[in-house]
């Protein structure tokens, strides 16, 4: 947003009124309706009228978001102090409507220095590093340790990677023990490595399965309460219902020649019957209870619409009233065996799951840490607790005003914390006579992280209570809406309106059931939206498992030529003038598409960012590294020698390795020894092989890869090679360098083993100045925007990668598994997870239809194979 663009009056009043520093606000802004310019216009205007900035504290989503928040602040004071009379007039009357007098001008010239030299600087900051910083500041009143330090993501999930491996070594060598009984019952229902996933959901979710433990008094006595949920008795086995198949049937086992005479005279699907009852006779255990079923059930295990044909039902009526309540009972059966069998399953992870819970504990405490949960958790126990009110009245001292930026994306618990500190703000707090006040900015219909424990319908529920409360107190409150969008042009957000004009489509995008309303500027360009026609598979002859590639996407795929066409697109906007830096492609998840969207770029020459996230061990320059440390710590590691060989550090072709490996009589490091007078680029490399095996022994791991990277122009090469996007990968890998010498013992082998457990993941700054395309996830795209937007996968079904494994009962949790199995409260859960799946993914798609910079183009594109549902049908609407 400029001075020079042609704001409406009722526009620019809104935004006035919201930035208001006297009355507390709520504020629902669509996507590019100014909210970061109203947050960062209400900080001067608070300053504008003496506030001291310390007692000023704004809550943001994201770090970056925080650095945004305060570069904007300290941009506009900094520019305020070099303006002119006149231009500072014009200034501060655009920001409050006041009219600047001379003490006012001379305020204002002061506020960036005012705000540099507080103590600490201005409190723009996340939820977090509030949290941190308060229970650093009173740890004992906290009980948390006096210096404790705060995991972040990656060393959180290599601690409980580590732990999670141990007790299932420990449950598989006491496989008496309850933790072995456990892994025993768990590794019948599931393969090792899903198993291995379900205990991470489960892990997710600790604060839930504690409190279900806690509050039900003990996993056995949880597990009855799951029971009764479920409607089995928690006596109930599949051993005794199992005996319940023949042992009370309807029709004894004396009557079957009867009942095979009578469907002896109907066709095929009567016939079936027959054979079945034959292989009961004739079977035991299971085999005979699965040959029973099929004649009362599908394959699926569903019940047959009809037992017997109509020609057996005409002849022997009595037979299908009988084998219709057969067929009531053994489903019934059916329903119990699946519930006692979801039952244990959860036991088994439960008890699993709940070691790795109170291990991790344990193991936070011996170190000193806390997580990001902890930090929350223990801030809200901290203010709980009636032995430190003195806390509150402390922090009541310090904070005046109240900021909260991307307040759709805030969690209960989160809230709970803003909610103590406001509630300071009323008579009888410390400081009754000082102006206070609450502003929040949001908008629930672009709530994209549940995961996170966001919930979407807390921000009605919020702005609800603050009303309240200020209504109480006699105090203004105001509550806003931004529609008109600063970045998107009329064709743009008419599609998005269209696209969301439906009930089902708008249908829990927020707590008021009403279709959305964009709004552009007079003065924006209109934009452009293109819609493409699907991308259907090719047919293809069938080919036979040895000739076939494994575990590669066809070149004839829809991916493929789905990627192929974006990159080409992007290739001609770019002859056309578009930077690279303008384009942003999204989608909803990594996988297939977004690998060949990358490669396809890179195929046309387009500079482009690479993955916003990635697997560190998955690099090719981490790759390299790991292989240089196998070969100087292995020298008959053949495999990693030639790797590193090849690889930047050294610089040889397929041609050179052929002359060194051979018709060779021993290792490959004996060869390239032998033959180092031969070759100047072999002799130098036998040369930098022997002095880093020599480094290896008696360097740390650092001072061994700093080496590498740095004298021996490791880096630069890389970089030559694989481009600027190696950089994150390598910075992040000498970080983690640091970060295990801080921890362990500083070996080469140590370190290259505990980086291949950690599975560490990078997250990339795609807010960079480089002049590349980004592709991105919705989540990970969250604040950014661009001329051009591609979502490249529109057509995926509405929900995520896979149906939940771990379904929310009322009273707790149970690992359901297909959907054939869910009974009862089961089935009721997952359609309620399904459900907020489907909310979450409409609200995914509003959100990027809306991240169109000023000259908007967006694309919607998909594939025909993954079509699920279209919300923009081919050719339905062009702008």
């Amino acid at each position: 947003m400029t001075a020079s663009r042609n704001i409406p009056d009722n526009v620019s009043r809104v935004q006035i009124e919201a930035a208001d520093p006297d009355v507390s606000a709520f504020v629902s802004a669509n996507a590019g309706s100014g909210k970061t310019h109203v947050l960062s216009q209400r900080v001067i205007n608070l300053l504008l009228r003496g506030v001291d900035p310390a007692k000023i504290l704004c809550i943001t989503f994201t770090k970056a978001a925080a650095a945004t928040m305060a570069n904007r602040v300290f941009e506009t004071l900094a520019k305020w102090a070099a303006l002119d009379d006149a231009a500072l007039d014009e200034q501060i009357a655009q920001s409050s409507r006041q009219k600047a007098d001379a003490p006012l001008r001379a305020r204002a010239r002061r506020l960036f220095a005012s705000a540099l030299e507080t103590p600490g600087g201005l409190k723009v900051q996340t939820i977090h590093a509030f949290c941190t910083r308060l229970l650093h500041q009173f740890p004992f009143e906290a009980n948390v340790a006096a210096r404790f330090e705060v995991l972040d993501d990656a060393q959180t999930s290599q601690l409980l990677e580590s732990l999670t491996l141990s007790v299932l070594l420990e449950a598989a060598s006491k496989p008496g023990s309850a933790l072995g009984k456990a892994l025993a019952g768990a590794i019948v229902a599931a393969a090792d490595t899903t198993f291995k996933e379900v205990i991470t959901d489960a892990i997710r979710k600790r604060d839930t399965i504690t409190q279900w433990i806690t509050r039900s008094g003990g996993i056995d006595r949880a597990m009855a309460a799951l029971a009764r949920e479920l409607g089995v008795d928690p006596a109930d086995s599949t051993e005794t219902i199992e005996a319940d198949y023949f042992a009370k049937s309807l029709i004894k086992e004396t009557e079957w020649p009867a009942l095979i005479e009578a469907l002896a005279a109907g066709s095929t699907a009567d016939a079936n019957h027959i054979a079945a009852l034959t292989t009961v006779r004739d079977a035991a255990g299971r085999a005979r209870i699965e040959a029973y079923l099929k004649i009362f059930c599908t394959a699926e295990l569903a019940p047959r619409k009809r037992v017997v044909t109509d020609k057996v039902a005409k002849a022997s009526p009595h037979w299908q009233e009988r084998l219709i309540a057969e067929q009531d009972r053994v489903c019934k059966l059916l329903a119990r065996e699946r519930a006692v069998a979801a039952r244990d399953r959860t036991h088994a992870l439960v008890t699993i799951a709940s070691e790795v819970i109170a291990r991790y504990r344990a193991e936070k405490d011996r170190r000193g840490q806390l997580d990001y949960d902890d930090l929350i958790d223990k801030t809200l126990a901290l203010f709980t607790r009636s032995s430190a009110a003195w806390v509150l009245y402390k922090l009541d001292l310090g904070i005046d005003h109240v900021l909260v930026d991307e307040a759709q994306d805030t969690s209960p618990k989160q809230w709970d914390i803003i909610k103590t500190i406001v509630s300071e703000f009323i008579p009888g707090g410390a400081r009754e006579n000082v102006k206070r006040t609450v502003f929040a900015v949001g908008d629930e219909k672009q709530s994209i992280f549940s995961f996170q424990g966001a919930a979407p319908h807390a921000f009605a529920e919020v702005r609800g209570y603050f009303e309240r409360m200020h209504k109480e107190i006699n105090r203004d409150f105001i509550d806003r809406q931004f529609k008109f969008s600063f970045r998107s042009g009329p064709n743009v957000l008419g599609a998005v309106d269209t696209v969301f004009a439906r009930v089902e489509a708008f249908s829990g995008l927020s707590a008021d059931p009403v279709a959305t309303v964009h709004q552009a500027l007079p003065d924006a360009a209109p934009g452009l939206v293109e819609i493409w026609p699907l991308i259907a598979a090719e047919k293809r002859d069938e080919m036979e498992g040895w000739d076939a590639p494994f575990d590669k996407l066809s070149e004839e795929s829809p991916q493929v030529k789905l990627a192929r066409r974006i990159a080409g697109s992007v290739k001609l906007s770019m002859a056309r003038g578009t930077r690279p830096k303008d384009v942003l492609i999204l989608v909803r998840q990594r996988g297939p598409l977004f690998e060949a969207i990358i490669r396809a770029l890179k195929n046309q020459r387009i500079p482009v960012a690479g993955a916003d996230r990635l697997k560190l061990i998955e690099h090719i320059a981490v790759l390299d590294l790991m292989a240089l440390a196998d070969c100087v710590l292995l020298p008959d590691d053949d495999l990693a020698l030639a790797s590193v060989l090849k690889s930047p550090l050294f610089g040889l072709d397929d041609d050179d390795l052929f002359k060194l490996a051979w018709n060779r009589k021993g290792s490959l490091r004996g060869a390239l020894r032998a033959k180092a007078g031969e070759n100047p680029a072999f002799g130098m490399a036998d040369t930098a092989l022997h002095r880093f095996g020599k480094d290896a022994r008696q360097l740390s791991p650092f001072a061994f890869f700093a080496r590498v990277l740095g004298e021996w122009r490791g880096r630069a090469n890389m970089l030559k090679r694989l481009g600027p996007e190696a950089n994150d990968a390598l910075d992040e890998f000498v970080n983690l360098v640091l970060d295990y010498e801080r921890r362990e013992t500083p070996s080469l082998q140590g370190f290259v083993s505990w980086l291949r457990a950690a599975q560490s993941e990078v997250k990339r700054d795609m807010e960079m100045a480089r002049d590349e395309v980004r592709v991105m996830t919705v989540h990970g795209a969250k604040g950014l925007e661009a001329n051009t937007v591609v979502l490249a996968d529109t057509t995926t079904p509405p929900s995520g990668p896979r149906d939940p494994r771990l379904l929310a009962l009322p009273d707790g949790i149970v690992w359901a598994t297909a959907k054939a199995n869910d009974i009862g409260a089961m089935a009721s859960a997952r359609e309620e997870a399904r459900s907020v799946a489907r909310e979450e993914y409409r609200r995914l798609l509003r959100r990027d239809d809306t991240r169109g910079g000023a000259v908007d183009r967006m694309r919607h594109a998909g594939d025909a194979q993954n079509s699920g549902r279209l919300l923009v049908r081919p050719g339905e609407r062009r702008a």
